[in-house]
Order: C-alpha cells, then sequence, then structure tokens
C-alpha cells in the first residue's frame, strides 16, 4: 500500500511502543472484529537508511531549520535553570537558613528528576507526538520555575526546582527525536552539534547571568527570567513547530478504536516508564551511555564548586567577579559546537568511501581525541594548578574553555549514535543516554564540595581524568566490535534477522583480509 509516496508495510509493535500498548491494539482488533469488521491490520510508515528515504524529504529545509532552532532554544532551558543559581548558592542557603551543601544537594535531587523527565516524555512523544508533548512541557515549565520564585520555605523551593527540572530535561530527548525524524542519518552530527550547542550555551552563560543578577537584585529574579525564556520557546512552538512524527502510535490505536466507535476523539495508550531503562540493556547503548556519563559528571564536577574553589584562591569578594569565570568553558562550548558535529558527518562519509556502507559506530571516532586528550588533561591541570596556587588567573580561564571545546566535541557524536545506531527502538535509545547521564550529572552535583574537603581539588580533578579515559576505552570497543555486537542484540530481541549478522560478520572478514 503507498499513502503519499511512503511505502507502508505490517504493524512491528515491537519497535514502537510497549506490550500493553500491544495489548491495547489487539483488545480494539478483536473487538471490531466480533462485530464482523474484517478490515485489514493497522499499518506503520516503513523507515529505511536510504538517503532517498521520503521520510526525510517531507519538510523543507526551512523548516527543518526552525525546528532545530526551536529545539535547540528549549534545550537551553533546563541546564539554564540548574546552573543559573549556582553563583547564588551562598544567598540562597542564608535565605532558608540553611548550609550551601544543602543547596548543593538541591541540585543534585534537580538532576535526579532530569534523568526521570526521559523515562516518562519520551514515550509519550512517541505515543501521543513530538509538538504536542513539547508544548505540555513548556507550559509545565513555565509554572514551575514561577512556583521556585515564591518559594517561602526549603520544601517549597526543593519540591517545585525538582518539578522545572523533570519538565525541563524533556526538551532534551524530544530534540533528539525531533533530529531523527527530519534530518538523515549523514546530517545527523550538525543538527545535534546545534542541539547540543543550545544546551551548552545555557549551561556556560547561566551562571554568568546568574552571577550579574545576584550582585544586583535577588536571586528570585532568576527564576522570573527563566519563566519568561520558557514563554518565548512555548510561543515560537505554537506557531511555527510542526508534527514531525511520520506517524503516532496514538493515531494507529485511534484509528482501531474508531472501527467500532467513529465518534471517539481520544484513547489513552499505556506505556511502562521502565522501558527506556531497559534500553540500557543493550551493551553498545549501555556502553556509549558511560561515554556521556563520563562527560557530563565531569562538567559538573568542574562547574558546580566554581564560585567556592575560585573565591579563596584569588580572593574575589562578588559573585558577579566569580560568575565571570563561567564564561571560559561557555565559550569553550560554543567554539565546539562547530567543530563536533561537522567533524562526525566528516568521519562518516569518509568510512562510508572505505566500507561501502555506512556504520554508525564510525561516528565515535570522533570523540577519541577530545575524550582520551583534550578533556583529562584540562581536568587535572585545572584542579592542580588552583590547589598549587600556580598560574594565576589565566590557567584555570585556558583550561576550562579547552574543557568546553572538548565536551561539545564528544556530545554531538554520542547522542547521533544513539538515535541512529538502533532505529528499531525508536527514541528509546537516546532517552537512556540523558537518563544515566543526569544520574552522574547527580553523583557530581551532590559529591563534589564533600570531595574537594576530604582530599583536595587536585585528586579530585584526577579521579574525574580516570573515568574520562575509562570511558575513551569505552568508545575504542565501540569502534572495534560494537556493529556485531549491536546486530547480535537486536537479533537476539527479534528486531533484527539472523542473516544481517552473518552478512556483517562476512563483511568484516573481507574488510580484515583486505587490510
Amino acid at each position: 500500500m503507498d499513502v503519499g509516496g511512503f511505502h507502508e508495510v505490517p504493524l512491528d509493535l515491537r519497535a514502537i511502543t510497549s506490550e500493553a500498548t500491544s495489548r491495547q491494539i489487539s483488545r480494539l482488533q478483536s473487538r471490531h472484529s466480533s462485530v464482523g469488521d474484517e478490515t485489514s491490520e493497522p499499518e506503520v510508515l516503513h523507515k529505511t537508511a536510504s538517503e532517498k528515504d521520503p521520510k526525510y524529504a517531507r519538510f523543507s529545509n526551512k523548516t527543518k531549520h526552525v525546528c532545530l532552532l526551536i529545539s535547540a532554544m528549549s534545550g537551553f532551558l533546563a541546564p539554564l535553570s540548574s546552573l543559573t543559581i549556582l553563583p547564588a548558592i551562598p544567598e540562597i542557603a542564608s535565605r532558608f537558613n540553611t548550609t550551601e551543601e544543602i543547596i548543593n544537594v538541591s541540585n543534585a535531587i534537580y538532576c535526579v528528576c532530569m534523568s526521570l523527565s526521559p523515562c516518562i516524555f519520551s514515550p509519550c512523544s512517541d505515543i501521543y507526538g513530538r509538538r504536542y508533548t513539547f508544548l505540555f512541557c513548556s507550559v509545565m515549565f513555565c509554572v514551575s520555575s514561577a512556583l521556585v520564585a515564591v518559594s517561602q520555605n526549603l520544601a517549597m523551593f526543593f519540591v517545585f526546582r525538582c518539578m522545572s527540572g523533570f519538565f525541563g530535561t524533556s526538551f532534551f530527548s524530544i530534540g533528539g527525536h525531533i533530529v531523527g525524524d527530519v534530518y538523515h542519518p549523514t546530517q545527523r552530527g550538525r543538527a545535534m552539534a546545534a542541539l547540543v550547542a543550545g544546551a551548552q550555551v545555557g549551561t556556560g552563560f547561566g551562571p554568568v547571568f546568574g552571577g550579574i543578577i545576584v550582585n544586583f537584585t535577588s536571586w528570585r529574579v532568576i527564576l522570573w527570567v527563566m519563566m519568561g525564556a520558557g514563554a518565548m520557546v512555548m510561543v515560537l512552538a505554537v506557531f511555527f513547530l510542526p508534527e514531525t512524527s511520520v506517524q503516532t502510535v496514538h493515531s494507529l490505536v485511534l484509528a482501531e478504536a474508531r472501527k467500532t466507535n467513529p465518534s471517539t476523539r481520544f484513547v489513552f495508550v499505556p506505556f511502562n516508564p521502565l522501558r527506556i531503562m531497559k534500553a540500557l540493556k543493550y551493551p553498545n547503548l549501555s556502553i556509549d551511555g558511560f561515554i556521556a556519563i563520563a562527560t557530563l559528571y565531569t562538567m559538573f564536577q568542574l562547574q558546580t564548586p566554581i564560585r567556592s574553589v575560585l573565591e579563596p584562591r584569588f580572593h574575589l569578594d562578588s559573585p558577579l567577579y566569580s560568575g565571570l569565570f563561567y564564561l571560559a568553558p561557555g565559550m569553550g562550548y560554543v567554539t565546539g559546537s562547530f567543530i563536533g558535529g561537522p567533524w562526525a558527518d566528516w568521519t562518516v562519509k569518509r568510512y562510508m568511501k572505505k566500507k561501502g556502507r555506512r556504520v554508525p559506530e564510525d561516528r565515535l571516532r570522533t570523540v577519541l581525541i577530545p575524550l582520551g586528550i583534550m578533556y583529562p588533561v584540562s581536568t587535572m591541570i585545572y584542579g592542580w594548578s588552583i590547589e598549587y596556587k600556580k598560574g594565576g588567573m589565566a590557567v584555570p580561564i585556558i583550561f576550562l574553555f579547552m574543557g568546553g571545546v572538548a565536551q561539545t566535541c564528544i556530545f554531538p557524536a554520542s547522542n547521533a549514535y544513539c538515535v541512529d545506531s538502533m532505529p528499531e527502538l525508536g527514541g528509546d535509545g537516546i532517552a537512556s543516554s540523558y537518563f544515566s547521564r543526569y544520574v552522574a550529572a547527580a553523583v557530581a552535583s551532590a559529591s563534589c564540595l564533600t570531595s574537594i574537603k576530604n582530599i583536595g581539588l587536585g585528586w579530585t580533578c584526577t579521579i574525574t581524568a580516570i573515568v574520562l579515559w575509562i570511558a575513551c576505552g569505552c568508545a575504542v570497543v565501540l569502534i572495534i566490535w560494537g556493529e556485531q555486537m549491536r546486530i547480535r542484540a537486536l537479533v537476539k530481541a527479534g528486531l533484527r534477522d539472523a542473516d544481517d549478522l552473518n552478512s556483517i560478520q562476512r563483511q568484516m572478514v573481507k574488510r580484515h583480509k583486505e587490510i
């Protein structure tokens, strides 16, 4: 059957939805068949890896760029909300009569909520569509930010701050889905780099902005600004963000329901939030997840205590001055966003010419230098220079910048790999990566000050560098054995044919003989 130029094949429920949804469609099919309806089974649009796939030609380049812009702007919100208050931690602790460590714990809880968010909203975007899920989360982000701004006690601050993290982080996974919906795999590196750049600009410049606000007015103004930024993104989405899903699960279930009740307008589709975590059972996704964990762990380990370690080191007497140190990694993030994505796409195309086919693992070759050299070395030099009070302000500024460049060269390749390596899982791949990385961010936020007080900044940064080197080893494992590992896991799960694995093994043997 052909609809609008797309070829349709029977619906494979294993690839796009949960067992609960499968059972629901089966019940609906049984119900309408019992009243004599002999129509065919529901169908879903077939997705191929070919560059001629009409899925990627549904939108003009202008529309694709608008979708990417809105997604990148939305990705700006969660890290901005998380890190903008870092320069204000002493003032917030004083307002609620608590310690800075307790406020850092609130940041850790915020990160835990960030990790849980993809488990809910990634399946929701598959079921109900990207646009509706995006709009709901943007409304709730605005509401929760306003409630944090008017918090009257520590409990209220904790609860609504967690809500803002929960709804704000949804934009990462939804944005990754949107990129996967509209951009071909050979173009996803650049698109993912733009998406990451939005988040990293918030990460780098948010604390500077927060330092300026706290220096001249109240920390509550930060949250009102967050609400305004969320409202702006929401308005843009209302008018300019189309539905990018080829076909949603809800539309399939609704079509079945209307066969027996044509007036049905909405059907609740159940899903299992643990489905996202189950995606980590695939070894290549769990290994790539560790790369993301190590990268984000390092970022929070370095940035969370900046004010606490740099104010006494350089005798700074204003949150504005310590906040300016966040400009260094921020500029690094922006610079790296222009390097990482194009570099990843160039690498994929280069190895396509060598192998005669596209291998998603080849994209990860671009992370070896930033993950194995730039980031760990920058982290160690930053830590030990402050520990021994060597080099003045120039040293931490330079190496925070270098670490920022390295980080933004890692994420586009890692994120794009989650999307295009296992399209059979829908959005679960990228969502599982965000789940795992923000658990690491929570650990870093909660433990960084304690670690620095007990073993010093130098050894804390050394341990962090070791974690990065382990992650680099993970990238090497995926580059060498990842393709076989991935196909074998999909065959075991029943999502690929055993012939695919045999074909890959034959091609690898042939390639080895040629070398």
